[in-house]
């Protein structure tokens, strides 16, 4: 058998098959679009009860999350909760492609930001994580009509992303595949940021082939991709950190941050500016993790170290 290479092996979440079969997911479309949101709770509830006892990876990852942020043994209970939330975030998807918003509260910190970059139309690029929601972010920025561009990986979400595509046709427009050609989508981004539109990133996990750097993230070295941070320097656009905290059962809390005003990689110093600049995301990441643990949605070990 042939052995995986360290990149492969860091990058096992990109390959991990979809989470449910389509029956499944199209259940989920169906009490979301049929029943409301206090039935796709009590759905979200079940599917986490039944990866709770079927998923011992996720079940692995998420007690070890949990027992390094709070410094303690995880209970079971608290890894159920954990799944709950992640459930819940992944059924509201359905709500926010949908547009069908009420009974939703959301509340925004740092909004201001965003208001100027679409006033002025200037192009920015918006760093995330797979903390909490998006897709919240997301709609937010719809009902403001912010030109957001989401850009990411996602072949191991093709059947949820079919069913967003069924309720909302037009998000294909806005959305970007990383794809293979680094230089066609520099160059797709760059007209986008011409036109004053927002480019969305999540930087926290490191793909298959992706250079990344370790930073100190909860007491411990982290692998984190570099490309994100690469690319705003070669797009030398402004950066903003934005992340959207789930609050049961109905609150989303929406932060807008500004992270530099550009990336700037001098070439006798590239490597060294490049970390400290992933380690600064690190921070600020961990910042917003130590205020919702149970909106972490990295199910693997975040920390697993192999050498290069």
């Amino acid at each position: 058998m042939s052995r995986s290479s360290p990149s492969e092996e860091r990058a096992g979440w990109l390959r991990q098959r979809e989470r449910g079969a389509i029956w499944a997911i199209e259940l989920a479309s169906f009490v979301a679009t049929t029943c409301g949101r206090p039935s796709a709770r009590a759905l979200a509830r079940a599917i986490a009860a039944y990866y709770l006892l079927s998923d011992g990876r996720a079940r692995r990852a998420s007690r070890a999350w949990l027992e390094r942020v709070r410094g303690r043994p995880a209970r079971l209970a608290e890894v159920l909760a954990h799944f709950s939330v992640f459930a819940q975030v992944t059924m509201d998807r359905l709500f926010f492609a949908r547009r069908a918003l009420a009974g939703i509260e959301i509340h925004r910190t740092g909004n201001h930001h965003l208001e100027a970059l679409a006033r002025e139309k200037r192009g920015a690029i918006l760093l995330g994580a797979h903390l909490g929601s998006f897709e919240a972010m997301r709609a937010a920025s719809d009902v403001e009509q912010f030109p957001v561009t989401i850009v990411g990986h996602f072949e191991n979400a093709r059947m949820i992303n079919a069913v967003l595509e069924r309720l909302d046709p037009g998000q294909s427009s806005r959305v970007v595949h990383v794809g293979r050609d680094p230089i066609a989508l520099a160059l797709t981004l760059r007209d986008r940021l011409a036109q004053g539109g927002m480019i969305a990133l999540l930087a926290d996990r490191v793909g298959l082939n992706d250079k990344s750097i370790a930073v100190q993230f909860f007491g411990a070295p982290a692998r984190f991709a570099t490309g994100p941070f690469l690319l705003a320097a070669i797009l030398k656009c402004p950066i903003y950190l934005v992340f959207g905290i789930y609050r049961a059962p109905d609150r989303y809390e929406l932060f807008c941050e500004p992270f530099a005003d550009q990336i700037v990689l001098p070439r006798s110093r590239r490597d060294e500016v490049l970390q400290d600049e992933v380690a600064r995301y690190a921070r600020r990441l961990e910042v917003y993790a130590r205020q919702a643990p149970d909106n972490w949605f990295n199910f693997f070990d975040f920390w697993e170290q192999r050498s290069s």
